[in-house]
């Protein structure tokens, strides 16, 4: 017996450390992929260009330039299909009529129609707080949207934030195609 409680408490130990490395942690979950959605329109959109990105909100005291800048450069490649450019200022490359959009601790929550809609989204400021984060790829509406959180973190830097916006952005390009009865088939030829 006292072989077994040797041997066991380190695995409880690490299991409850696990566990509580994860309730630390980021946290994005796949709200929506619209039936408009489709992987091979988003390699259309996005595909070696441009992508308009709007930035709603700041949960650290810095700049919003220097906060956008931060979101955008870890959106970079944290997505299946081919290369694109997240950006809060798209030059002529961008196709117009798409744009992701990210809301970080948004004053209440926001219907995936007014996300998308342009509008100004009022958020709340104070640093020093968990982080809510609502976004959505868009297409007039909305084609998927995610919802996420993070733990209060002192700078964009920190890791449960890195983890936040990449999950996010690969939640909001899925390689699944809602349209498909084969959802296991992703953008590949001929399934």
């Amino acid at each position: 017996m006292a072989r077994f409680v040797a041997t066991a408490a380190p695995a409880v130990t690490l299991t409850f450390a696990l566990a509580l490395s994860a309730c630390s942690g980021s946290r994005v979950v796949s709200d929506n992929v619209s039936t408009a959605y489709s992987p091979l329109e988003f390699s259309s959109a996005a595909g070696g260009r441009d992508l308009a990105t709007e930035v709603y909100g700041n949960p650290f005291p810095v700049d919003q330039s220097s906060f956008d800048r931060s979101v955008t450069d870890l959106m970079q490649g944290q997505h299946f299909g081919p290369p694109t450019h997240f950006t809060t200022t798209p030059d002529e490359s961008a196709n117009r009529r798409y744009k992701v959009v990210m809301v970080f601790n948004p004053a209440e929550n926001i219907a995936n129609p007014q996300i998308c809609s342009g509008g100004p989204i009022a958020t709340d400021k104070r640093p020093g707080q968990p982080i809510r984060l609502q976004a959505a790829f868009c297409r007039g509406g909305t084609l998927t949207s995610t919802n996420g959180w993070a733990p209060a973190v002192a700078s964009p830097q920190d890791a449960a934030f890195r983890s936040l916006i990449t999950d996010t952005t690969f939640e909001l390009f899925p390689l699944r195609d809602p349209n498909r009865s084969d959802s296991n088939c992703g953008m590949s030829i001929g399934c």
